[in-house]
């Protein structure tokens, strides 16, 4: 695995469940985030010519969300990037040299303050903020609160809406079909 793909967080991942493919439109600075799905298609995935980017370890049935999960999928599958909702688990995989990046919930019942106070807030652990078109919404003093990297995760539907989020967060999470418009948009401009 190259340095590059070990700890590079793509602008955009594009959320699959691996089970069709999905071509990266190559003109973004794209990978696949592996979500909602289960751990045999997450070892087929990554014995792919096109292995995840990213997996959203707390979504994959099958899957156990502790040390042992992370290392499994760090080390044995090498994915470079694992979101999850267990700060621990996100900075296990720092451990790993990967990088770990933990949800944080915009304005839900935990809300944003809470959701932060558990961040292990160190080198190699960033933040998931779901959903991710709240950050366009967020006052500058809350999003500088954000560890980064950050990534803006869901709700993220239209390529306006893609673009003002990629404005202020470091990458986003979209579906296949906005990817392609998304890459679209940016040939047209």
């Amino acid at each position: 695995m190259s340095a590059e793909r070990a700890g590079r967080l793509p602008r955009i991942l594009v959320a699959t469940d691996g089970r069709h493919a999905v071509q990266l439109p190559p003109d973004l600075d794209a990978g696949l985030l592996l979500r909602d799905s289960d751990l045999a298609v997450l070892i087929h995935c990554a014995d792919s010519g096109h292995p995840p980017m990213a997996v959203d370890i707390d979504s994959i049935a099958g899957l156990g969300g502790d040390d042992d999960g992370v290392d499994f999928v760090t080390s044995r599958l090498r994915v470079p990037i694992v979101l999850t909702r267990r700060p621990a688990l996100a900075a296990r995989a720092a451990e790993h040299g990967r990088l770990g990046l933990v949800h944080l919930f915009g304005y839900d019942s935990t809300g944003l303050a809470r959701s932060l106070e558990g961040h292990p807030r160190s080198d190699g652990v960033g933040s998931v903020l779901s959903p991710g078109l709240v950050v366009a919404h967020l006052r500058a003093d809350e999003l500088a609160r954000l560890p980064r990297p950050l990534l803006a995760y869901g709700l993220i539907d239209e390529v306006q809406d893609a673009e003002a989020c990629l404005a202020l967060a470091d990458a986003i999470v979209v579906r296949p079909v906005l990817a392609a418009r998304l890459a679209a948009a940016r040939i047209r401009s």
